[in-house]
């Protein structure tokens, strides 16, 4: 079958994993090279036949095989990509893998309540994204948490080492930050950009103190704070008060049952300090923040109104739009997300015990990494040539099928790509999405493989 960036480049992220045996090393990159060629069939189905399915399923259940290790070898080919930056956003969430609860399934936790009975793993992932395109890097930290419900404990089940327990589920945030700022050269400042699960004090404190980074976090608590006129007051309700910079609009896509439209802001910024919790002794001093509030204009149903703590400069209007748009970049993140359930349908897979499950994860998140990128090549954000995409044949039935293609760059052929998906390419229409971009290259994958069957 004809290879596309998915697999090829997949491969080349996996060649510098050392498990102590390079066999291993070479099955990692013919996994993913015939996983990313088809990410979202089942394993026997990508590995078209009985013997590689079989010797996937094996590299899974090796006990040299460490997810932490295919991560890592992912994380030194993305060095590369941003050794030259002078700062990286650095994104963190969290997302369920539901699995039906099943005897011969071992290692999950529980994540459902009094009226689901659910198996499954929270997994907290930390990614790069490129301060300027906002593209993703990579992954640079992933933490599978385990819940125990009736013995109240959570744990990281940390690959095939031991298992680390957790005070709370609260620690994944500074974890996951920690591990990018100790892996990043000193040269390279992160800016932590979170939403509200991120919001406490502990965090900003570690985060000034310790990391010599910055931070973009969504408020969710109406905390005491000291205004700078030295009286105390309310995080949330004081920013109301802060003085106005002007106004903007950002585009808001159709979603959950809410159509798309263009939102209008009001942006407003001021500085302040966080007071300590009453109840924590471990912290008794302030930590001082700048802070930037928007609220929608003239929309009745759930307006949008953010409080966002930052580290970074508010003293101008536009360096405040620059701290809503690196907010507004975790959405990369959700994305990346939908791509590792729908695209790469990770919670069907059927490996019995968890250990397995986060060797087979750690591949797939490096393979939904690259199926997000077709998004950008759509929209022209990254600039490459067609064959970056596509193999031969497949452009060439593309250019047979669109004849206006021919010599064209990256970005028309991934249109096209997205108009064999579905995609109709009206000037009013907005750039095609992932799903729409793979819908494509999976129907024009099938043509080329029965072109070159038949050739």
């Amino acid at each position: 079958m004809c290879q596309t960036d998915v697999s090829g480049k997949v491969r080349k992220e996996f060649q510098s994993a050392e498990f102590g045996d390079k066999r291993l090393t070479d099955r990692l990159m013919q996994v993913g090279d015939r996983l990313g060629r088809a990410p979202a069939e089942s394993i026997p189905n990508a590995c078209e036949d009985w013997a590689s399915a079989k010797a996937t399923y094996r590299f899974c259940d090796n006990e040299r095989v460490d997810p932490n290790e295919i991560l890592g070898a992912h994380k030194r080919a993305q060095r590369s990509r941003v050794r030259d930056k002078n700062k990286l956003l650095v994104v963190s969430d969290t997302t369920e893998l539901v699995f039906p609860r099943h005897p011969s399934k071992e290692g999950l936790g529980d994540i459902g309540n009094s009226k689901t009975d659910l198996e499954g793993v929270k997994v907290h992932t930390t990614i790069g994204l490129d301060p300027q395109t906002h593209h993703m890097t990579g992954v640079i930290d992933q933490q599978s948490l385990i819940e125990d419900q009736q013995a109240s404990t959570k744990h990281d089940a940390n690959g095939k080492s031991e298992p680390i327990e957790l005070g709370s589920e609260q620690e994944k945030w500074i974890r996951g930050d920690r591990q990018a700022s100790d892996w990043l050269a000193e040269e390279v400042r992160p800016i932590f950009i979170h939403d509200r699960g991120a919001d406490s004090f502990a965090f900003y404190r570690e985060v000034t103190d310790d990391l010599d980074a910055g931070f973009v976090v969504r408020a969710n608590q109406n905390r005491r704070i000291q205004t700078p006129s030295g009286t105390d007051g309310r995080l949330i309700d004081w920013s109301e008060e802060i003085p106005e910079q002007g106004r903007t609009s950002i585009e808001i896509e159709q979603g959950s049952g809410r159509a798309a439209r263009e939102a209008e802001l009001t942006v407003k910024a001021g500085s302040c300090e966080l007071l300590p919790p009453q109840n924590d002794p471990t912290h008794t001093e302030p930590v001082a923040v700048n802070v930037v509030r928007i609220d929608e204009v003239r929309e009745q149903d759930d307006p949008i109104q953010w409080v966002l703590l930052t580290t970074e400069s508010v003293a101008e209007f536009s360096d405040s739009l620059s701290v809503v748009e690196s907010y507004r970049a975790r959405w990369t993140i959700e994305d990346w997300h939908k791509v590792l359930k729908t695209g790469c349908r990770i919670e069907e897979r059927r490996l019995e015990t968890w250990e397995r499950m986060e060797v087979l994860l750690s591949v797939y998140s490096v393979i939904a990494w690259k199926v997000l990128e077709l998004r950008e090549l759509a929209r022209g954000d990254i600039h490459r040539s067609p064959e970056a995409l596509l193999s031969e044949t497949e452009r060439s039935i593309l250019e047979t099928k669109f004849p206006e293609l021919t010599d064209n760059e990256a970005q028309a052929y991934a249109i096209a790509v997205a108009k064999v998906g579905g995609y109709l390419d009206r000037s009013s229409d907005p750039p095609p999405g992932w799903e729409t971009m793979w819908k494509g290259l999976k129907k024009l994958q099938t043509w080329a493989e029965g072109y070159e069957l038949h050739s």
